[in-house]
């Protein structure tokens, strides 16, 4: 008997200008590249085993929740908002993250790397432990917490 095994192709997904979407996919065909340049408004779900990469550059807003094994952010630049608090993740790599960009990371084992530059931000877990980083100017790496108010905090039934 001999095993065989797929080499699955890393798929890339490349948004170039003025683009809006709210109904993207990534699901579990392979490593994906995301590219978004321009000015953007992206979002969606991703359901992976695999890794998901993402590069940013220009000025707007990606959000993803879902779960994927590894999510790696090579490059965001601009004022980007990439918001993958709803996210979860078993390890986080970010490469490089700069000028005015902010970035949340959800649920998630392990953050390997994290390289920030200018005045981005860095929001991640309680739960995640921070492995490597380096902050230089006036960027930050900020520990998010859950804020619960009275309008949003569910009532207890009365017995």
């Amino acid at each position: 008997m001999t095993a065989t095994t797929t080499m699955l192709k890393r798929r890339k997904i490349e948004f170039d200008g003025d683009h809006t979407s709210h109904s993207l996919l990534i699901g579990n065909f392979g490593d994906v590249e995301f590219i978004a340049k321009g000015v953007f408004n992206l979002s969606g779900m991703i359901y992976s085993k695999q890794t998901v990469e993402f590069t940013a550059i220009g000025s707007g807003s990606i959000r993803f929740h879902g779960f994927c094994r590894k999510l790696i952010i090579h490059l965001v630049k601009g004022e980007c908002t990439l918001d993958f608090s709803g996210l979860t993740c078993r390890e986080v790599s970010c490469i490089s993250l700069r000028d005015k960009s902010r970035i949340m990371v959800g649920p998630a084992k392990i953050i390997t790397r994290a390289n920030l530059q200018d005045e981005a931000v860095l929001k991640y877990g309680s739960k995640s432990l921070l492995q490597n980083y380096s902050v230089l100017g006036k960027a930050r790496i900020e520990l998010a917490t859950l804020q619960i108010d009275a309008k949003t905090e569910p009532t207890k039934p009365i017995l």
